[in-house]
């Protein structure tokens, strides 16, 4: 599939602007008896054109913000993290315009903490900080309606699930989704949360040692339960010859309940040649419509960041051979063309995406830059002032622009930041 820039001229810009000289995944695979471009059995590698694309904004979007490139607080992490080895993992806008904050220590103890960001009479500052039961590798962290603060990834019982923690006095309520056994070599979790708040979603992939299992778990917010289950290995198996295992990307909540899937299938017996694809499915977790590739097998691309638009849409940043795409694909539609092409291929590991949908903010070297997925004009960047260049960990959406964790290296020291960006 020859893919379509979205601003030729703008294309011709930055694909003489810097471009790797070379492919840096290295070496071709060997090919096996079956061609690398040639799909097993029931598995095409032609990206899914045959459904609606992406086709800009819908029309009842909100107007656009514009550009995040503000720098609106710089708000110094330190006092919720006493001593060294904290880091800021995940992080969540709250609804007057601070965030809430896990910070996790690798140091003895290994201890954690919900940090709760708020407006203070001379901007935003640590306002609280309580310490919870820790969850290792935190996948993502969800506002609830009630206030509580939901926190998904590996639970102290090695299920994986969710701790949800009341930011103010701390308690905390655990909700374990999917239990992952003795003997487990790797697990790995995406999360999401619907629309209404009212139901969390968890995909996971374990390792037992001699086999795979793959699933999709709807919880109920409020109560825990667990409403329904599905096993993904037949999903899987119709896109990919191999399970996700490694290469889980997201997980986005669609508005009208269910979610969608994103991953990298391998169709071939090649499993270094992928595709990004998406698997849909409805409230019930049915499948919704047959497995989307968002590209062919010949573009060589690998997904690496995803962000939600408010009506179902799933933005992606994928790495090509000389850059990074962003691509769309609408709620029960297609592959498109190319929204934005981007020369480097180091700062595509995050993106968010204003509800608007006009403008995307993504990493930069000095802070983050902001991008019209309309035009593919870059703006910024938004200059958080780290002297020798920060360490941007993660840019989430917020209500009044974005929130962006990381570090700065100050002195000799890393110090945990938040950012907020505004327009």
């Amino acid at each position: 599939m020859r893919r379509v820039l979205a601003v030729a001229a703008l294309a011709g810009c930055l694909l003489t602007a810097g471009c790797p000289a070379s492919d840096d995944h290295g070496p071709e695979p060997t090919p096996s008896p079956i061609s690398s471009e040639q799909a097993l059995p029931a598995r095409p590698t032609d990206a899914s054109t045959g459904l609606p694309a992406y086709a800009g904004p819908p029309a009842d979007a909100p107007p656009t913000a514009g550009p995040l490139i503000t720098l609106r607080a710089a708000v110094d992490l330190s006092p919720a993290t006493p001593g060294p080895f904290w880091r800021a993992r995940s992080a969540v806008a709250a609804p007057d315009g601070g965030a809430y904050v896990v910070l996790d220590n690798d140091g003895p103890g290994r201890p954690q903490r919900l940090a709760t960001v708020g407006a203070t009479g001379d901007g935003f500052a640590v306002t609280a900080s309580v310490p919870v039961p820790r969850v290792d590798n935190v996948v993502a962290t969800y506002l609830l309606p009630d206030g509580s603060v939901a926190v998904a990834g590996r639970l102290p019982s090695s299920a994986l699930g969710f701790e949800v923690v009341d930011p103010v006095d701390g308690a905390v309520r655990t909700v374990p989704a999917v239990p992952t056994g003795r003997g487990t070599v790797a697990a790995d979790a995406r999360s999401a949360l619907s629309p209404d708040g009212r139901t969390l979603y968890l995909v996971t992939t374990i390792d037992s040692g001699d086999g795979i299992r793959e699933t999709l778990t709807a919880v109920d917010a409020a109560t825990g339960q667990v409403l329904s289950e599905r096993d993904l290995a037949d999903d899987v198996a119709a896109a990919s010859a191999f399970p996700i295992a490694g290469q889980l990307a997201a997980l986005v909540a669609r508005p009208g309940g269910g979610v969608t899937l994103v991953f990298d299938a391998s169709p071939t017996d090649v499993p270094e040649r992928r595709i990004p694809t998406l698997l849909a499915y409805d409230a019930r977790l049915l499948p919704a419509g047959d497995p989307v590739r968002v590209t062919s097998l010949s573009e060589r691309a690998e997904t690496r960041a995803v962000a939600a638009g408010a009506d179902g849409t799933v933005f992606l940043v994928v790495a090509v051979p000389d850059g990074s795409w962003i691509l769309a694909v609408p709620d029960g539609g297609g592959a498109g063309p190319v929204l934005v092409q981007l020369a480097d291929r180091v700062f595509d590991y995050t993106l968010a995406v204003e509800p608007a949908q006009v403008w995307a903010l993504l990493p930069a070297a000095a802070g983050a830059r902001a991008v019209d997925l309309r035009t593919g004009e870059e703006r910024g960047p938004l200059d958080v002032g780290c002297a020798s260049g920060p360490d941007i960990r993660a840019i989430e959406p917020g209500p009044r622009g974005a929130v962006v964790i990381g570090q700065c290296n100050v002195g000799s020291a890393w110090v945990q930041m938040l950012w907020l960006a505004t327009p």
